[in-house]
């Protein structure tokens, strides 16, 4: 606030003798004058309160790093891109399960089928070496298709099912320097 002159007020209008703000350089009036500083003394406060909730939330990410939003997106897309996997892993287990159940079953047929075989050649006692190894052969094929399904492959596509996150950071000066 400065000099005294002869303009209106702009608050009342009056043409009293009147102050003008250096600030919004409007012309007040000796009642409202002090009303104008009341106001702007308001906004100071605001302004502190502000700064002050600014102050706790750098406070608040420089003790505790986890509470950065950059780190809370990297958290989120990690999280996501764990669900995405386990989903999948999910899905191929199921297709796994699904298609060992009917080879399972193949499998113990041909096992019931030696089975009796073997049973037969050990009551008649009617066997050579060539059923033998026919036998020991087939037992090494049922094992062998039991650990490796014929008809099952797992296969890893050079496609990424999760989205690869980047952080780039560049190097010119941030808006609040």
């Amino acid at each position: 606030m400065t000099t005294a002159t002869s303009n209106t007020c702009a608050i009342c209008g009056k043409g009293k003798a009147t102050f003008k703000c250096g600030g919004c350089q409007q012309d007040f009036c000796y009642n409202h004058v002090t009303n104008h500083r009341q106001e702007l003394n308001k906004q100071l406060d605001e302004i502190e309160v502000n700064r002050d909730v600014f102050r706790q939330t750098l406070t608040d990410q420089t003790t505790d790093s986890k509470n950065h939003v950059l780190i809370k997106q990297i958290d989120k897309w990690e999280r996501e891109s764990i669900n995405k996997v386990r989903q999948t892993a999910e899905e191929a287990r199921q297709t796994v399960l699904q298609h060992t159940t009917e080879h399972i079953a193949r499998i113990e047929i041909k096992l019931n089928k030696l089975t009796d075989e073997l049973r037969v050649g050990r009551l008649e006692n009617d066997f050579f070496e060539t059923d033998l190894k026919q036998w020991k052969e087939e037992l090494t094929r049922l094992t062998e298709g039991l650990a490796r399904p014929p008809n099952i492959k797992l296969q890893q596509d050079s496609v990424s099912i999760v989205n690869q996150i980047y952080v780039n950071v560049i190097s010119n000066h941030s808006k609040c320097d």
